[in-house]
């Protein structure tokens, strides 16, 4: 279970910003469908992120991304030395020599974890960094037990020193890899290649549960939907009812003989009775909502019924709003979520901030999602990004937002801001006037 992420200095973030999906204790509404436990942390099962364009919240989800890249394939740079690259913050001349850094806060198996790690170019080459800063701790009991901790030193003849201090009782297997580290890999992905336990199943748990997928560019997303279709009968039939439950007249989907998806709708008389199937491919008949559907179809339910955490960039896009409430819904509902899944994702439409529905315990319509499942992304006026939550923002007048509060107007009005205030676009045509 995700419960932070922290990225600083990369991309269009020139400081240490972040997500975080630990549920907020005085945020009571929805705690019952909307967050979940592990290892005494309360977390929620999904976040939105709003933000006008260009105002980083994508390069959030790729910071994800860039993370979890690091942390499972570090030490295979040599065999592609362009595999992994620096992206600093480049807005402000002094941010190129800063460290970039990314940290996450999880539980996996049962434990609780927080690993992060930062890098600095050690010349204008993208590809020429060093690792800086490195470290894994466990936490027992609300004390933090350090696993590893890693830093870049100079010593008196001003050369650099990579020190790696590895606890002997957290991670006595750990004992005797510090020398088997290059300065641009990570001292975990040594760890986790050469079995030892706690990196290992960490690794594992990442490589596994931690998916960063484009709504987008949906490159063989459909392929794996396709696989599961074919080969696997449970996750078939609930791709199937999927795509049957949001009302796009299919009806049933199989693999054809050349490898392609043959949807199946009803056939009609003139009287408007079913007679029979009729069969369309796919790709060329159904919408491309439809189709994007069924490309998220596989990763959605495989999340669901692993447990996984799921981040998707512009989930919204081509999807009717009332389907992205459904896809929504079902990670919040425990009944369809019962392994506590997670959804991240970005959006455009603000009409997840506008669905209200009654709360038998508040007596009253609210919105469906808390305040701290909402997250809004905007730039400064030196265009580096900030993240903040609904929860956490306060109104001129000082107070904070109201559950019952038209989240959806407010957001258009520019009360929170992560929205674009473009100029005049057209401009009053040379010579007339």
């Amino acid at each position: 279970m995700l419960i932070r992420f922290s990225v600083g200095n990369f991309r269009s973030f020139k400081d240490c910003q972040s997500l975080y999906l630990n549920a907020v204790k005085t945020c009571k509404e929805w705690q019952d469908n909307n967050t979940a436990e592990d290892c005494g942390m309360r977390a929620v099962r999904t976040v939105v992120i709003y933000g006008a364009n260009a105002s980083g919240k994508t390069n959030l989800l790729i910071a994800m991304l860039r993370m979890k890249t690091f942390m499972l394939s570090s030490v295979d740079i040599d065999k592609n030395p362009n595999f992994l690259l620096a992206e600093p913050f480049l807005l402000c001349s002094g941010n190129l020599n800063k460290p970039e850094t990314f940290e996450l806060e999880f539980t996996a198996a049962g434990r609780h974890f927080v690993y992060g790690f930062s890098l600095a170019l050690k010349d204008a080459l993208p590809s020429n960094y060093e690792i800086v800063k490195e470290w894994l701790i466990e936490v027992v009991k609300g004390r933090q037990i350090p696993c590893f901790m890693r830093e870049c030193r100079m010593d008196s003849a001003a050369r650099r020193v990579d020190v790696i201090d590895v606890n002997e009782k957290s991670m006595p297997q750990g004992r005797g890899l510090e020398r088997r580290t290059r300065p641009d890999s990570l001292f975990f992905t040594v760890a986790a290649q050469f079995a030892e336990p706690t990196c290992q199943m960490i690794s594992e748990y990442i490589r596994a549960s931690l998916n960063v997928i484009s709504g987008v560019n949906r490159q063989g997303m459909a392929e794996y939907s396709k696989s599961k279709l074919v080969l696997d009968a449970e996750m078939a039939g609930r791709i199937k009812k999927l795509i049957s439950d949001a009302d796009t007249g299919v009806k049933d989907l199989l693999m054809g003989d050349n490898g392609q998806v043959i949807s199946n709708h009803n056939l009609y008389d003139v009287d408007g009775s079913v007679v029979g199937k009729y069969s369309f491919m796919f790709n060329f008949a159904e919408s491309q909502g439809t189709q994007k559907l069924f490309d998220l179809a596989g990763m959605l339910i495989d999340a669901l019924n692993n447990g996984r955490i799921l981040v998707v960039d512009e989930l919204d896009a081509q999807l009717h709003p009332i389907l992205v409430r459904h896809l929504v819904e079902l990670f919040n509902n425990p009944a369809t979520n019962p392994k506590n899944a997670q959804l991240i994702f970005n959006a455009q439409s603000p009409d997840l901030l506008g669905y209200k529905v009654h709360s038998e315990e508040k007596g009253k319509k609210i919105t469906r999602l808390r305040r701290d499942q909402i997250y809004f992304v905007e730039k400064d006026n030196q265009e580096s990004s900030k993240v903040f939550s609904l929860i956490e923002f306060k109104k001129d007048s000082g107070l904070r937002t109201r559950n019952d509060a038209s989240y959806d107007k407010d957001y258009l009005a520019g009360v929170y801001g992560g929205i674009p205030f473009p100029k005049e676009m057209v401009a009053e045509a040379a010579g007339n006037g």
